[in-house]
């Protein structure tokens, strides 16, 4: 479903992808772990055409997408939920859902909105609260269920687990598993490497803005290099 080929992007003069390649296959959850300023969330940026490669790629669903504008690839069915959020805090959590639907229109608002808070009851709880005065977990349930009210048939998220206490990353995780069991395909960059590969599928390892390995979630879970590397050695 996702095709990023041989992909090189910039930061001004500063190189922050090189030649990197992945795929993400239909219904799969696919993690891209690696440190800080490892290039994860540039990848991410760069299939939604911010910064746009400078080398390379990236087809989504069979087509060349590498120079579409963002609007547009929303359009085709892929969302994002960005790292730090990026709610709407003066709007209610209801506002926030219904700004989502932007890429597909309303005709289906009612039923998407009543699944989200299936998923996350706590949305339901806090229906017309100000989203800026919820919690840092709560703000991330609303941006992954933003994010899915444009019914999108792929999902990049990028460090959904940041900042938020254990209990609560546990229970973002348990819904990333509904959305993937629900048909949804998932594209993931975490930090959080235990939690992001026993979630996965498969899943890549990025260094200094290459692609070091590959491999299924298990797999890697496994790996002694990224034992040592991510999973705090144990």
């Amino acid at each position: 479903m996702l095709q990023v080929k041989n992909v090189d992007a910039f930061y001004g003069p500063i190189q922050a992808l090189r030649n990197v390649s992945l795929e993400v296959n239909e219904g799969e959850i696919v993690s891209l772990i690696g440190a800080n300023g490892a290039g994860k969330s540039t990848l991410l940026m760069s299939i939604f055409g911010q910064p746009q490669v400078r080398q390379g790629s990236i087809h989504f669903a069979g087509e060349d997408i590498t120079q579409v504008a963002s609007h547009h690839i929303a359009k085709r069915g892929l969302a994002q939920v960005p790292e730090g959020r990026h709610i709407f805090p003066a709007m209610t959590v209801e506002e926030n859902l219904i700004m989502g639907t932007v890429p597909v229109g309303l005709e289906h608002v009612d039923a998407d909105r009543d699944a989200m808070f299936t998923l996350f009851p706590r949305l339901k709880e806090r229906c017309n609260q100000r989203a800026g005065t919820m919690s840092g977990g709560e703000q991330q349930m609303l941006a992954i269920a933003r994010a899915l009210m444009g019914r999108p048939r792929m999902i990049l998220l990028d460090e959904p687990s940041l900042g938020l206490a254990p209990k609560v990353i546990a229970t973002v995780f348990d819904a990333l598993k509904h959305i993937a069991a629900s048909g949804k395909t998932i594209f993931l960059v975490e930090q959080n490497a235990n939690q992001a590969l026993a979630l996965a599928d498969r899943a890549y390892v990025l260094v200094n803005g290459s692609v070091r390995m590959e491999g299924s979630g298990a797999e890697l879970m496994a790996n002694p290099e990224v034992r040592q590397a991510y999973l705090g050695g144990h």
